[in-house]
């Protein structure tokens, strides 16, 4: 197996494990080109984690519009609202961008510091890189795995070419005794870590409070009721045209999601 695949996939899988233990108390930005098999996989994974899943389609001269997936249906998000991190209920903890090969996104695009600590890149739209390298970011377990290589009709060995989180008896006798190819490990060269997390600091431990002379009076348990479905954007006005930066987006309309 060439070498340096091999240190890029320590330094990627250390970087998961270090900075992201479990992406399953964690809101992810997830940022795809507005295309369709892009979208499916945004939306595929939002069925797994807490995601605030993002669409955008760039125009001439630097002009972006963005969409957000309520769940049910894509809404408006202007560019506006997306610099100031205002469009989302709860903030996210890290950011994935998708960006397609030859099309970069732009720094507009780049979640600020402000309300996103981590962001990272995958620079590529094939689907089995994506699945790829986005299993390695959340850590797929095998339910997950199984699930993407059945919905998009790839082998589980070509989306999950380290064989992460698949165990000996997913697999028949044979299939164990096989080498580990390194086919797919050449996908690392799309992956870019744009902004590490923030180092976490430790709080001084809080002083004990003195033990209470009397017994609280025991509180009657009350039923506690079904969470609702919330829209996760703030800005959940209709779709919008293509505009450039700075600009106002006047007399939207709905886009139905795919």
């Amino acid at each position: 197996m060439n070498k340096k695949y091999i240190v890029g996939l320590v330094a990627l899988v250390a970087c998961v494990a270090t900075s992201f233990a479990s992406r399953k108390d964690e809101v992810t930005l997830v940022l795809v080109p507005r295309d369709e098999v892009s979208m499916r996989i945004g939306k595929d994974i939002s069925t797994f984690y807490p995601t605030l899943l993002i669409s955008y389609q760039l125009g001439a001269n630097g002009a972006v519009s963005l969409h957000g997936w309520t769940g049910s249906e894509w809404v408006n998000v202007s560019p506006e609202k997306f610099r100031e991190g205002t469009f989302f209920r709860a903030g996210p903890d890290s950011a994935l961008i998708v960006e397609a090969a030859g099309a970069p996104v732009p720094e507009t695009l780049v979640p600020p510091d402000a309300w996103c600590g981590a962001v990272y890149k995958v620079a590529t739209t094939d689907p089995r890189a994506m699945i790829h390298l986005i299993g390695q970011y959340f850590d797929f377990k095998y339910k997950v795995w199984s699930t993407f290589s059945k919905n998009y009709g790839l082998s589980m060995d070509a989306i999950n070419p380290g064989g992460l989180n698949v165990a000996w008896y997913h697999k028949p006798l044979r299939e164990n005794l096989k080498n580990r190819s390194s086919a797919g490990f050449d996908d690392l060269q799309h992956w870019v870590a744009i902004r590490h997390p923030a180092p976490v600091l430790e709080e001084e431990p809080a002083a004990e409070e003195p033990p209470a002379t009397e017994e609280p009076v025991a509180q009657p348990e009350m039923e506690t009721p079904e969470d609702p479905v919330v829209n996760p954007f703030e800005d959940a006005a209709p779709e919008a045209v293509v505009l450039g930066p700075g600009e106002a987006e006047a007399q939207p309309a709905k886009v139905q999601g795919k």
